[in-house]
């Protein structure tokens, strides 16, 4: 247990993507317009626990590589997408 999920490389993983996840929360959460369209169309109309719950659950589906994807496109200031 110690040596594999507590290993300093593991702990940089967990790191990383927790920031990613509570980033990619914030973001949606204030500015919902840089969902897709059929997101946006979803959160519409909902309460703002609902709007949390859908866009929890929108990241919740996500694979690594598109979360890694979408923080980038989100955070990044030379990306164009």
């Amino acid at each position: 247990h110690q040596n594999l999920y507590r290993h300093y490389r593991v702990q940089r993983m967990s790191f990383k993507a927790e920031k990613i996840i509570k980033v990619l929360f914030s973001v949606f959460t204030e500015n919902p317009h840089l969902l897709p369209p059929d997101v946006q169309d979803k959160l519409a109309g909902g309460s703002t626990e609902e709007r949390a719950r859908f866009i929890a659950d929108y990241i919740a589906g996500m694979t690594d590589r598109f979360a890694i994807a979408e923080f980038e496109r989100v955070t990044d200031p030379h990306e164009n997408s």
